[in-house]
């Protein structure tokens, strides 16, 4: 997370606790919740925040070892779509074979870790032969078009967060996440999980950290470029309305 980010979403905790009773705060938990947590009429629930419509919306990790693509569980809908494409793409397939002969490993029994620790393995991919290879190519090794984002948005929101998150604040706009509504909030807010609303491509990249890191990940980059906009905000200094008023 930038620093940037975690600023916006600290901004905005103070921006709703000073609305009329409301109250939020951006506690100092792990990645695996959403940003801010909220309290409204006796009920608490947790709200995701981008600062920006452009930026990712969710990224969970996924590894390839042994011939088989997997990720940690419990698998939510993004981990799955990812694996299953991942598994049948002739792109990937593609990618696999060149970085194996690129490191000198059988690609059917090298690995591709996410985390820092497997890099361990003898048939592990170095970092060092991944920034080697990059140097030279994109890192994106799989492109799907015309994917139903917001679906698949919903569920990583919904399932894979340590709580769920029923509330989305992107940029200036305020949306519902999903079907339910638990605060029960204006009806007319748009939901980002609405079927066939929010197409695009679901893409996957291998992203190399830094050196001083020492390690890559292979992740997801879920980016609803028709993200529709709201009559609604938390954005503090907004002027549209407030949905809790």
């Amino acid at each position: 997370m930038s620093a940037a980010s975690d600023k916006y979403e600290h901004d905005v905790a103070k921006y709703i606790s000073s609305l009329p009773g409301v109250k939020a705060d951006r506690p100092p938990v792990s990645v695996k919740f959403p940003d801010v947590e909220i309290t409204y009429k006796g009920k608490t629930f947790w709200m995701e925040v981008k600062m920006n419509h452009t930026d990712n919306l969710g990224n969970p990790r996924v590894s390839y070892s042994n011939g088989k693509w997997d990720a940690a569980r419990p698998l939510d809908p993004v981990k799955e779509f990812a694996i299953e494409y991942l598994s049948k793409s002739k792109e990937t397939q593609t990618f696999l074979k060149d970085i194996a002969k690129f490191a000198g490993l059988d690609y059917k029994k090298m690995v591709l870790p996410s985390t820092k620790g497997p890099l361990i393995l003898a048939n592990a991919v170095p970092y060092k032969t991944v920034v080697q290879y990059f140097k030279t190519r994109q890192q994106y090794i799989l492109d799907i078009p015309n994917v139903d984002l917001g679906k698949l948005v919903a569920g990583h929101y919904l399932k894979a967060k340590a709580e769920p998150a029923y509330y989305l604040q992107a940029g200036d706009d305020f949306f519902m996440i999903g079907t339910q509504n638990p605060f029960d909030l204006p009806k007319d807010i748009p939901n980002i999980g609405q079927p066939r609303k929010s197409i695009g491509n679901f893409k996957m990249r291998i992203g190399v950290r830094s050196s001083a890191s020492g390690f890559y990940e292979i992740q997801p980059e879920i980016k609803i470029t028709d993200m529709p906009t709201s009559p609604y905000s938390l954005k503090p200094g907004t002027r549209k309305k407030n949905p809790f008023k």
